[in-house]
């Protein structure tokens, strides 16, 4: 299925970056995935990346980046210089780099799930994500499912052809929204 490129319809591909170890399907989606190397993120949508064919990568400049509960926690210690970097590629961007995480923040702040098995206090996962939105281009979604994340990302994924075709759509006939006087 190739990507169509008419501004006022969905899309129909989303890229998977191919390092994603656990990856979305998309499969209860209208979309179809194909696996190719992202710089920057693990989904986008080919309209918003440039495609480099020497280095066969895509450069997205809207994106959604994965991260299971344990990944997430895992970017704020050990692996935090790494997921930084990432931010950093996403600073120009026009929408702010998502990050759907698969844990919900109440898991997170209350020292569940995840946060059980780990040495990480609810004050350093606050403290991180206010950093984080202050200091880059980024937007945090936490869901209390991995399928809640799946479509979260959709969601995300599709938002400008879906504000595209609302806005379209409301710049008809200006009469068209006003209620009818009754008749007297």
């Amino acid at each position: 299925m190739a990507e169509t490129h008419d501004a006022n319809s969905l899309p129909t591909t989303i890229l998977r970056d191919t390092r994603e170890k656990r990856p979305w399907t998309f499969d209860s989606c209208p979309v179809e995935t194909r696996d190719v190397t992202l710089s920057t993120g693990d989904y986008a949508v080919p309209r918003h990346c440039t495609h480099d064919p020497e280095r066969d990568t895509y450069h997205p400049h809207v994106a959604v980046e994965r991260k299971s509960g344990q990944d997430f926690l895992t970017a704020l210690t050990w692996e935090r210089d790494r997921f930084e970097r990432e931010l950093r590629r996403a600073t120009t961007w026009p929408q702010p780099l998502a990050v759907v995480v698969e844990t919900s923040w109440e898991t997170l702040l209350r020292d569940r799930g995840c946060m059980a098995r780990r040495d990480v206090h609810p004050a350093q996962v606050t403290g991180s994500v206010a950093a984080w939105i202050r200091q880059y281009n980024v937007a945090f979604h936490f869901t209390e499912t991995r399928r809640r994340a799946e479509l979260c990302a959709f969601l995300l994924l599709v938002r400008d052809s879906l504000v595209r075709q609302v806005d379209d759509s409301s710049c008809g006939d200006p009469t068209q929204d006003e209620v009818a006087e009754p008749d007297e």
